[in-house]
């Protein structure tokens, strides 16, 4: 599994926080089904894979691929 896929497969965990704008206006508006990612957060996933080799061993994530 590559980390692409990997960070694909595992959306956000992080608390709702007050200043999550987006996540705050799909909630009053009903837009429960909106596909919203947080870039940022999967971006800083990645690197985090990336930096930490036993992280991605533990997560399962094969680097083999990436370019």
């Amino acid at each position: 599994m590559s980390i692409q896929e990997f960070i694909a497969a595992h959306p956000s965990t992080v608390l709702h926080t007050p200043d999550d704008d987006i996540r705050t206006l799909v909630h009053t508006i009903g837009l429960s089904d909106f596909p919203y990612r947080n870039i940022h957060q999967q971006e800083r996933l990645a690197a985090d894979l990336e930096r930490w080799p036993l992280l991605r061993e533990l997560a399962g994530v094969d680097t083999a691929g990436d370019a």
